[in-house]
Parts: C-alpha cells; structure tokens; sequence
C-alpha cells in the first residue's frame, strides 16, 4: 500500500447519513442511472489501483458532498470531477492524475464547429476536420498526461523542446517511403488483413497499377500521420506502360495525380500527403535490377534497363500534367512532385529538365532531389517537408528484392534560441544545456518508440504489422529517430549579437552547432544501435508556438521575427536566413546549402520567387548551377499565386484584383508554400502568415 493511501486511511473521517437520497445520474453511455458510490469506488480500484479500503473512503466522501448540495441532475462527468477534487484534498495527486477526464469545453467545441483551427494550413473547415480537431486535443492531453513522463511534458509545454504530432504520439508512426514494387507483386490489402476490405491480386493492367498505387498510399496514411511517398514512381511503372500511346500514358498519369489530389480520406478530411519521386530516365544504379511485370511477374530477363524509353515518355506525361493544372487551372497541391538531378545525365535531358522549370516558372511545383554533391549517395528517398532516408546495406537488401520501406518513426524539435537565453553568452553552458535538451529529444524518441512496438504487438496498426517477406511490413529498428532544430538564427543573435548571414564568426558558430549535434545523434546511434538523424525541422506550427512561448517567459531578451505587438511572430525555420533579408540570392544559396552535408537526415533550400513570370530557361540555368556548384541536397522555387474566387482565374504573385473578372478582397486567395507543401494562406497561422509578408523574394 502508498503511503498516502496509509497517512489517509488513519486521518481521515467520513461521516455519511444517508445514500438514499440522489438524483438520477446521466451516464457517458447516455443512460439515466442510480448513484451508486460503489461504482466510483470500483473505478478508482479500477482506472487508479487504490487500496479498496482508500478508494471506499474517497467514494463515500464523494458521496457525502453530493448529497449536501442537492442537486437537481448528475453526470458522469461531474461526478469524476467530484472525485478528482476529493484526491486532491488527500494528496493522491498521481492517482488525480490517472483519473482525470480528457475533454474540451463547451466553448472550445462551439469554436472548433464555428472557426476550426489554423494550426495545420492542409486542413479545411469541415465536419471531418471538426472531428479531427476534437479528438487531437483529446490525444494531445492524453500524449502529455499518460504517455510521457512529467518532465518531458514539462519540457513540451514550456517550449524547452516540442514533441511533433502529439495528437498521434500515442497510436501511429510519423512517416514512410514505400516501394511500388512491394504492391505490383503482392497485389493490394488495404486494411492489413484482408479481413475487413476486399483482396485485391497484382495488376494486370496499367489501370489497375494506377489505381493500386493510390490506393495503397490512401490506406497508409490511415497508420502514419505524416507523409507517405514512392520512389522511382515512372520507372516501377514503365513496364506496366510499355506500347502505350503517349495520349495514354498522360491520361494515366492524370488518373494517378487526380486520384492524389481529390481522395478526402485522410487524417479528418484532408488528402494523403503524398509524393512522388521522378527520373528522366532509368539510371544505372537499377539498369540489372529485375522488373516486376503485369500480373506480379518478377522477370530475370528483362530489367529496368529495357524500359529506360518508357520511363522517359511516362515522365514526360506526369510533368505535362503538372503543367496543365486542374479543371479550372490550379495546380495540384499533392502528390508533391520531386525531380532527381543525377550527376550520370543532367546534361543529357535539357529538354525534360527544361519542361520542370516550366513548371516550376508556372506553379513553383517541383522539388529537386539534388544527388550531384560528392556526399550525396545514388540512391536516396526524400518524403515529407525535407526528410531524407539512405537505405544502409539491410536496407539496399531490400531494395534488390523490391521491398525497400524507410520513415521517420517520431520528431522532436530543439528550441535552440531558448538555450542561448539561458546560456547568457556563455559557450560551455550553451553546450551543456543543449546536450541536456538533446537528452530530453531522445528520451522522447525512445518512448515513442516503446508505444508503437505496443501498438504493433496489439494489432493496433494493421497495415504497418501485414507481412512483408516475413516480417512484418514496418521494421521499427529501422525507423529514424529524428531529432530537429528550429531558430539557429535567432539563437546567433542572442547568444553572438549577429545572425546568421552578418558575419563569418555568426555563420560559424552555427556549423558548430549543428555539427555538435551531429555528432551526439550519432554518439545515440553507437550506444544503443538505433537509427537517429539530425534534421531542419520543418516547424509549420512549432515556430510560431516556441516564439509566442519565449516571448511571453523572456520578454525583451527574446529574438523574434514578426509582429511583437499582435502576436504574429515566429522562429526562423531551421538554419535558413532570416526570410525579410535582402541577402543576394547567390549567398543566401550558399549559407543554407553549407549546412545539408550535415543534416543529411532532412534539409530544404527555399527560393522565394518574385511578381515576374520568370523565365524557364533562366530556372533551369540557376537549377544546374544549384545543383553542380552547391551543397544542396533539396532544393524547391516558390511562386505565390492568386486564385480568384470569383471566376477561378489563376495568376502569378500577389494581386490586388483578379484581371480577368477585377474581383478583389475576400474574393481572392493566396496561395503559397507553407514549408514543405502548397496550401492558401487564409489559412496558415499568424506567424506563418507574417513570414509570408515578411518573404524576400527574387527575380529571376
């Protein structure tokens, strides 16, 4: 027996009259029922493991209050507060703590339906979301009350580190990069089992590929909450294509990027945050690597290398209709479209590198998956915002038998100008809270960790736990454990009096930083044989949160981007340079760049494009030299849209009115890259927002 359950069972008195006299209790299973204090106790036995003498005391307690206050009705849910107020007043706090009630108010409710929430610009306002934005508050306190030990919540809250996707902490990893192959040789189960969805076989037909490709990212995305990815998309699909008219091979492409672009299936009414990875051509690296066919055929005759024409045509479709846009000429937001730049052949497909710049001269739609930096390896996944996989010789294994699956397992952020607060200038204390808050991230990783095994082992995660070979078809071993960093800028101006592009000692003190925790990630790796990767957070909702917290705890001490005085501020995100400054282009390239050799777990250069239509043969010319004489390993141009409501008009920048209709106002939505994705500003965050005013932009 607790000690306090002792000290209580000897101080404490109860004195009840009568239990004959309650009202009638409205139950959660939304019943009227009898009060009974022996269900209270029982729960406390139950849900807290109280001594059945202490948890009778405490019910009839309970009890005795109620019956003093003559109420008219109970609820189960008041009840429960009785008991947590009586725990309170005997000191039980842990035993308070395991009995309290996850919910929201009234109020918040009404909110949520009213105005939804901006935390997560991919979301719209609809019955779904409003659902979604319910239960992730549920899942948040229970994340922070249940699943993490107090002081690593304490650290969440306070803004020391923030724990990413704490709505799924406790049920889902974060992210995964699929191999299409897996699923055009085994065919499609999309609920794991093969128990509650119908089985489909391999495809036969390039139809049904297609569709089997976007239905298994669908059905992913309903165990992971980040995003979910194939690599070498047009090359595992050229067989299925061969002989095909190009007409054809465009109209499956389209049906492959709708299918993306308009499936409401994910995560309480959004799209899978998809993405595609594409290659001109069939690089050497896959040439001997046997072809899955239609039908599920693994053939050791015919290679990937006896579709390089196929894969070429099929890439050249999927960007065409990238470049078209919708039915009303938006463009397609997901599956994000991420184009290899390979050493072998970026100078032999001027035409096809020149067509990505049309696109990203149109829309600011493609992502460049850089591989021509000496560090760079020849096969390598991109997924989400910025994250990066190598596969290690397992994971090539895999790779060569068709079934490659690499992700991201759990994140959690460093809030680096807090620690300059607190290290007041100090280098040495600077490192060793930064070890310290290094420790909190892994420590957090590692109960992450510990969940999932627990979800998978319940057959809780039914599409991560099917069997792949063998084994099950998320290896968890093998998932990073990521550990990312937001505000290196703001920390160099607090702890050095310079940011990150005044000055060569600023711009090398944050090297140092970042390379320290390089270093200590990978000290992690060698204790305990797990994978850990140091990476920019991509902070949609971290850097306005961290920002909004230490203002509030440092006040004028705080370096903070934006608007002090509406709240409206932000964290730069990761190591880039401050978003207003007026840097040339070519050193703003350079800075950012010389960090991506060391977050090789995740990195992104961000060119923010003026009001001009640039010119694509100008993108392309500063896209090879990006690629060839940077350090960059993933790079993107983003152009601000406006979209008016009104007549659907799509134009470049940031217009005032529509010049087709000459709508203006709430009539007009502008559309922008958030971090790593498309989605219309109206409904980002107030720091995000600001840093959108606050972007300088280039002309190219």
């Amino acid at each position: 027996m607790c000690v306090t359950a002792v000290v209580l069972l000897v101080t404490v008195e109860f004195r009840v009259d009568s239990l004959k006299y309650f009202p009638r209790v409205r139950t959660s299973k939304i019943m009227f029922e009898n009060f009974d204090h022996e269900r209270i106790k029982n729960s406390l036995m139950k849900e807290t493991k109280l001594p059945t003498e202490v948890a009778e005391k405490i019910a009839l307690s309970v009890a005795d209050k109620i019956k003093k206050l003559d109420l008219e009705f109970l609820s189960g849910p008041l009840i429960r507060e009785f008991v947590c107020v009586s725990l309170l007043e005997h000191n039980l706090e842990y035993e308070r703590a395991r009995y309290t009630r996850l919910g929201l108010p009234l109020f918040d409710v009404e909110k949520l339906i009213m105005a939804g929430d901006r935390e997560n610009a991919n979301l719209q306002h609809n019955p779904e979301t409003i659902h979604k934005l319910a239960a992730d508050n549920i899942f948040d306190q229970y994340a922070l009350l249940s699943c993490l030990p107090p002081h690593l919540a304490d650290a969440h809250i306070e803004g020391a580190i923030h724990i990413h996707d704490l709505e799924y902490f406790a049920t889902r990893p974060f992210c995964q990069e699929h191999d299409l192959r897996f699923f055009l040789k085994k065919g499609l189960v999309v609920d794991g089992q093969g128990v509650h969805t119908a089985v489909a076989g391999p495809a036969k037909h390039p139809e049904v590929a297609i569709l089997h490709a976007a239905k298994a990212l669908a059905a992913a995305q309903t165990n992971w909450a980040g995003g979910q990815g194939y690599d070498f998309f047009n090359v595992w699909l050229a067989p299925f294509v061969r002989g095909l008219p190009y007409e054809r091979m465009k109209q499956l492409a389209q049906m492959y990027i709708y299918e993306m672009s308009q499936m409401y299936v994910a995560r309480g009414g959004q799209t899978v945050f998809s993405s595609i990875a594409l290659e001109c051509a069939v690089p050497k690296i896959i040439w001997d690597v046997p072809a899955v066919l239609p039908g599920g055929k693994v053939s050791e005759s015919e290679t990937y290398g006896s579709f390089y024409d196929e894969a070429n045509m099929f890439f050249n479709a999927i960007l065409d209709v990238y470049l078209q846009g919708d039915y009303v000429g938006k463009p397609f937001n997901f599956p994000k479209c991420e184009v290899k730049l390979r050493r072998e052949y970026i100078d032999e497909f001027d035409e096809e590198y020149l067509k990505v710049s049309k696109l990203a001269a149109k829309f600011g739609t493609p992502y460049y998956l850089n591989l021509c930096p000496s560090y760079m390896p020849d096969i390598v996944n991109s997924q989400c915002c910025r994250l990066i996989f190598t596969p290690d010789s397992d994971e090539l294994e895999d790779f060569h038998r068709g079934a490659l699956r690499m992700g991201s397992l759990q994140v959690v952020t460093i809030n680096l100008p807090r620690i300059a607060y607190e290290a007041k200038g100090d280098d040495a204390r600077f490192f060793e809270i930064l070890n310290r808050r290094m420790d909190l991230a892994r420590e957090a990783l590692f109960v992450k960790q510990q969940i999932i095994r627990e979800r998978l082992k319940e057959g809780a995660l039914p599409f991560c736990g099917m069997d792949c070979d063998g084994e099950p078809y998320l290896n968890i071993d093998k998932q990073v454990l990521n550990i990312g960093f937001v505000g290196l800028n703001e920390m160099l101006k607090a702890h050095l009096g310079k940011e990150l592009h005044e000055g060569g000692d600023a711009w090398r003190f944050g090297l140092r930083v970042i390379k320290h925790m390089v270093e200590r990630t990978n000290e992690y790796a060698k204790e305990t044989g797990y994978r850990f990767g140091c990476i920019q957070t991509p902070a949609e909702s971290c850097a306005h949160r961290l920002a909004m917290i230490d203002l509030k705890a440092f006040g004028d001490k705080a370096v903070v981007q934006g608007d002090v005085n509406s709240g409206a501020v932000y964290y730069t995100n990761s190591s880039h340079v401050r978003p207003s400054s007026a840097l040339p282009l070519v050193d703003r390239i350079n800075i950012e760049a010389s960090f991506h050799p060391l977050t090789r777990g995740g990195a992104i250069l961000h060119v923010w494009l003026g009001e001009n239509n640039p010119s694509p043969e100008a993108m392309w010319a500063l896209t090879k030299k990006i690629a060839t004489n940077s350090l960059s390993a993933y790079f993107t141009y983003t152009r601000d849209l406006t979209i008016c409501q009104n007549c659907s008009t799509v134009e470049g920048g940031r217009l005032q009115a529509c010049k087709k209709c000459g709508a203006s106002g709430e009539d007009l939505e502008y559309w922008s890259r958030v971090t790593g994705y498309y989605q219309r500003v109206r409904g980002w965050n107030s720091g995000k927002v600001q840093e959108f005013k606050d972007r300088h932009r280039y002309e190219i």
